[in-house]
């Protein structure tokens, strides 16, 4: 998996315990049997309400561990797994079995899953054990050819990706320092050095599949892009969309509702004469449109609101403007900004170039558990079981 993805939507989770974005972590790991591939950013999902204080103290406490660091695992001659890592992976899937529920008067507790947790960490056990047969594949692999500086040029490189990608992470907090940055994280049981050598390792890993690729002579080409285009019109499907602006003349706020509906047929008038929109919505909006630059709700049918102005709404052209539309408590104005019509998106170059890097993570994904399969076969894996 992308080496940073899942770090990335704990950044949001950091930001929300420590309740200061100065002071606050996508998972910088790959999951062993299933990548995907280049590193391509995501958008964290959307975060549960701000906790308070107590909260974030709880969820230290419950992260908390024994901080001595212990091998849990070696793999071939010379690779470690430390358990240390495996729970900062863990950690960074702390939704997964720690939440927060609200309790008498409001106050919030947290409760920990430790069934869960346990499961979790086993997962991410075994998922580090394979990147690390991974690498000590590679390097036998360097070394048996004479190449052993190759390995060197390409921890090189995944060292300077890792510490690009950790610059980020750390811009995202919006921390101002280092120590900020190290004091969010601890917020989490995470450190910057175990994520950095998650990113940095888990890059090294994908290139190995990636050579391995390449040797084999597999790649995706122009016609395996155009038989999953034809083969899958759903995916690339366009469906209408509509860009809309609204001005919401409430019948509360004049004696009588003629009133209103005369008021909203002037502001009409005005639009249609070409008078800014955003401008009028400013002036004359008694909803929410005016803190919204004239926005309208929704873009799709069955998702405009109020549902009374969806026929007009769908039926403008582009700068059209609507008739005055009454509702139960007042009258609308609407104008049409923008509009997508339904369709099929055109085969061009940029939708070429993503469609192949799927097909590309898809043939990473199975390469990679090819590999892991076969040198889980053969390979030297001791679990070292905590005294």
């Amino acid at each position: 998996m992308d080496a940073t993805a899942r770090f990335r939507r704990t950044l949001g989770l950091v930001a929300l315990l420590a309740g200061c974005q100065a002071a606050a972590a996508d998972r910088p790991v790959g999951r062993g049997q299933s990548p995907d591939g280049p590193l391509a950013p995501l958008p964290p999902p959307v975060q549960p309400a701000a906790l308070t204080a107590p909260p974030v103290k709880a969820v230290a406490g419950a992260l908390a561990g024994d901080p001595r660091i212990r091998v849990v695992a070696n793999v071939g001659l010379r690779n470690t797994v430390t358990e240390q890592e495996v729970w900062e992976a863990a950690r960074q899937r702390v939704q997964d079995y720690i939440n927060v529920v609200d309790g008498p008067g409001g106050k919030q507790t947290i409760v920990k899953d430790d069934a869960k947790a346990k499961e979790i960490y086993d997962d991410e056990l075994k998922r580090i054990v394979e990147r690390e047969l991974v690498l000590e594949e590679m390097e036998a692999k360097l070394k048996k050819a004479g190449k052993a500086a190759v390995m060197d040029d390409i921890r090189e490189f995944a060292g300077k990706l890792a510490d690009r990608k950790l610059r980020d992470f750390k811009a995202r907090t919006k921390a101002k320092t280092d120590d900020d940055f190290r004091a969010a994280l601890a917020v989490m049981g995470l450190t910057p050095g175990v994520i950095r050598r998650q990113i940095e390792r888990q890059i090294m890993a994908d290139e190995y599949v990636r050579n391995s690729l390449k040797e084999r002579g597999k790649t995706v080409s122009l016609g395996d892009v155009r038989r999953y285009y034809d083969a899958h019109p759903d995916e690339f499907a366009k469906h209408e969309a509509v860009a809309w602006q609204h001005i919401f003349v409430s019948a509360a706020r004049f004696p009588t509702p003629e009133a209103a509906r005369q008021h909203a047929e002037k502001v009409r008038a005005e639009a249609v004469a070409g008078a800014d929109f955003v401008a009028l919505c400013k002036t004359h909006d008694h909803g929410i449109a005016s803190n919204q630059k004239a926005m309208g709700v929704g873009l799709k049918r069955g998702e405009i609101q109020p549902a009374e102005l969806e026929p007009v709404v769908m039926a403008l052209p582009i700068n059209g403007v609507g008739p005055v539309v009454a509702t139960p408590t007042g009258y609308h104005v609407v104008k049409v900004s923008g509009r997508q019509e339904a369709g099929v998106m055109p085969f061009t170059v940029q939708l070429q170039d993503d469609v192949r890097e799927k097909l590309m993570r898809k043939m990473q994904e199975a390469e990679y558990k090819r590999i892991v399969g076969e040198l889980w076969q053969r390979g030297v894996v001791r679990f070292i079981a905590n005294p």
